[in-house]
């Protein structure tokens, strides 16, 4: 495969692509409400296929009288789960395979493999804890941000590992570094407010735009009740359970979040497009302000029009690209041409 290619890289490249799938996947499981159509994990009501017979569903459906099997619903989930699955094989190749050329490939990176490998552990927990507590929001939560560190250090995986994304020479002030890594903090919070939106069906808290329940700053909303962390066990969150106020407290602040990430990314992006003349650079920013508007303009027709699962779907992933693609900027920013940060 040449001297670039190789069986890590390409693995890398491929585990890449299939983490994104992933997101998308996960995002449109539960978008249509199928997280819970499986009730058992990692079987689904004891099968590893979802059951096709007659005689079976009506067994299932007799033993699960408030949760029957709805086969449409669990083909969903248990696709999901298959998928997750193969990802989990892929990044244990690239890790034993990167322990095991260690001594051949002295520049690789052995460590991150390693850590990646043990998100992805972490995930799978998280995944069967995400169904047996009823998509308690904060294991929702942590389970989707587990998912975007797991694609942003496979990207910065292929970066160490190829050498690119090394641009700290082309920048001259220290101020375009330092920035980025307050613009990637932001980016961070903002995603982990989407994600408490999304775990909490938050979204039907403010159903008109730009106001919310017909003002700017509506009144008596309950931060209190919209931030609590750790819920009572044995609910089922599917559909939320918080009142009214509260939803539109946290889709409110999503909203505020967005202009602040919006404002400060242009001007971040712009700010290096002049002082530099490197022209992968430029890209790069002209792309990360590409991704912060496209990601604010599904925003906004969500806000407009509802929540159609597919565009719904779609500000899951571009959320991912967009904190994967500042990721690789901050990094090529602090990473000179001769080697680490």
């Amino acid at each position: 495969m040449g001297r670039f290619w190789d069986a890590f890289r390409l693995l890398t490249l491929i585990a890449i692509v299939w983490t994104l799938v992933l997101i998308g996947v996960g995002a449109y499981v539960r978008l249509s409400n199928a997280g819970l159509s499986c009730p058992g994990w990692p079987a689904c009501y004891g099968h590893l296929t979802v059951p096709t017979r007659a005689q079976v569903i009506q067994r299932i459906d007799r033993f699960h009288p408030y949760n029957p099997l709805r086969p449409p619903k669990a083909r969903k989930e248990m696709f999901h789960r298959y998928l997750a699955g193969g990802l989990g094989l892929v990044i244990l190749a690239m890790a034993a395979l990167g322990w095991s050329d260690r001594r051949r490939q002295t520049g690789r990176p052995r460590r991150l493999p390693l850590l990646i490998l043990l998100l992805v552990l972490l995930q799978a927990a998280l995944g069967m804890w995400t169904v047996t507590m009823e998509l308690e929001p904060v294991i929702v939560l942590a389970h989707l941000v587990g998912a975007f560190l797991i694609f942003d250090c496979l990207l910065l995986l292929w970066a160490m590992d190829t050498k690119t994304f090394r641009w700290r020479d082309e920048v001259s002030s220290h101020w375009g570094r330092r920035i980025g890594v307050v613009v990637l903090a932001l980016i961070g919070a903002q995603i982990l407010l989407g994600a408490w939106t999304s775990t909490h069906y938050a979204w039907v808290g403010c159903p008109d735009f730009p106001t919310c329940l017909g003002a700017w700053w509506p009144r008596h909303l309950e931060f209190g009740r919209a931030f609590t962390l750790w819920n009572r066990l044995g609910v089922d969150y599917q559909g939320g359970t918080l009142p009214l106020r509260a939803r539109a407290a946290i889709y409110l602040l999503h909203r505020l979040g967005a202009a602040v990430v919006l404002l400060t990314v242009v001007a971040w992006c712009i700010a290096l497009f002049k002082e530099t003349r490197h022209l992968a650079l430029r890209i790069w920013a002209l792309i990360v302000i590409g991704l912060t508007l496209l990601q604010i303009g599904i925003g906004v027709t969500l806000a407009s029009i509802g929540m159609p699962s597919w565009l719904a779907d779609s500000h899951t992933v571009f959320a991912a690209l967009l904190l994967g693609a500042t990721s690789l900027l901050v990094y090529a920013l602090w990473t000179p041409a001769s080697g680490r940060p």
